[in-house]
């Protein structure tokens, strides 16, 4: 009997979020369904001065509304979901979706490549958007646009109990997916494929030892109250992220002023997120963690020396590893080429961006969106 009230109340949830969805649709302002925290710095520092900005730039004939915390939409469903309109927009993950997005799982494997998340931001974008025709068709079998990403800090080992080396780590379970996963075998750990929604009960529970993931997420997903040790050394950062996936019958519904609108302040948005949302919330949160007596340790030459030996292995292993969801070794070889090139070119302009939100988005301007013919997005 329990069971089934639980089961009728998120059913009738699920129901109501939907038909508020609805109602704002048809209101002529559109939904996007975030599954993460409407605290979390993508959320507060990049989507919602986007919509603001849109609206205005608009008139108010755009207007978008933002029901967070997974409303209408999970990290998993949220690419059928725009494609279905559960949610006009969201969060797309490529992990998440692999068999769908076996191209642009190339790009969001490379994690062990670059270090900027500026410049990863900016590689990845560009890389998609410009270099990997694939990607973006996948998009497109999907009824969905790609409009564009943003960039996240290094993940680091974040665990519940005192691990401090390389030795420690071996026999964990660690929350970690797509290549990732390799990452934590490489280290002797054993990798669990969750959400990082998922990941805070399953480490409270003792499912899970260690979370892999950036620091902002201790606040923005409260790791924070599970925590008690985190391994400070760079272990790989994810990319290729659809910040802003758009339904493609929403697109195509738009004036060409409204999606000029949308692109002229989509680069602002990836900015913000990247840089107030990732990084510069990285430095608070490690330093309120520290204060908590979360233990903090840097890592040792030992992990050093063992993410060069994996990333040389990953050059191999990433087109191995797609081509299990269709994607040929040749065209996985040819994005990777293409990614690395374009990091090479982003890593240059983020030592010029800085910390500065008006660069990037500049830059990302520059490089990105004004290169791009609208009219065959």
């Amino acid at each position: 009997m329990i069971k089934f009230f639980k089961r009728t109340i998120v059913a009738v949830g699920a129901i109501a979020a939907i038909l508020t969805m609805n109602s704002v649709a048809s209101a002529g302002e559109y939904v996007y369904g975030s599954w993460i925290a409407a605290k979390h710095g993508v959320n507060q520092d990049g989507l919602l001065p986007f919509f603001k900005a849109v609206e205005k730039e608009t008139g108010g004939s755009v207007k978008w509304k933002l029901l967070a915390g997974g409303q209408l939409v999970s990290a998993r469903s949220t690419l059928p979901g725009v494609r279905d309109r559960i949610a006009d927009a969201g969060l797309v993950i490529p992990v998440f979706n692999r068999k769908e997005l076996g191209h642009n799982n190339v790009i969001f494997d490379m994690q062990s490549f670059g270090s900027s998340p500026v410049a990863i931001a900016g590689a990845s974008t560009e890389t998609i958007m410009r270099d990997c025709p694939e990607c973006l068709a996948e998009y497109r079998k999907q009824k969905v646009v790609y409009i564009g990403g943003f960039g996240t800090t290094a993940f680091k080992l974040i665990c519940a109990k005192p691990i401090t080396t390389l030795a420690q780590v071996k026999g964990l379970k660690a929350r970690a997916v797509g290549a990732a996963a390799r990452w934590v075998k490489a280290m002797g750990g054993i990798p669990v494929s969750m959400s990082p929604v998922d990941g805070v009960t399953a480490m409270q529970r003792g499912a899970l030892t260690c979370l892999h993931g950036p620091i902002p997420w201790l606040k923005s997903y409260g790791y924070m109250d599970v925590t008690k040790s985190i391994i400070n050394y760079p272990m790989g950062t994810p990319r290729g992220l659809a910040m802003m996936a758009l339904n493609r019958k929403v697109w195509n519904g738009l004036s060409m002023s409204e999606k000029k609108a949308m692109l002229k302040h989509f680069p602002g948005a990836s900015a913000r997120a990247t840089l107030i949302g990732y990084m510069a919330e990285d430095i608070k949160i490690l330093a309120a963690a520290k204060k908590k007596g979360i233990i903090v340790v840097p890592g040792s030459k030992k992990f050093a020396d063992l993410m060069a030996k994996h990333r040389k292995s990953e050059l191999t292993a990433i087109p191995k590893a797609v081509k299990r969801v269709g994607v040929k070794a040749d065209a996985a070889k040819r994005i990777m080429a293409a990614h690395v090139k374009n990091l090479t070119k982003w890593e240059k302009i983020a030592a010029e961006v800085g910390t500065d939100v008006g660069k990037m988005a500049a830059a990302f301007k520059r490089e990105i969106y004004d290169r791009i013919d609208i009219s065959k997005m």
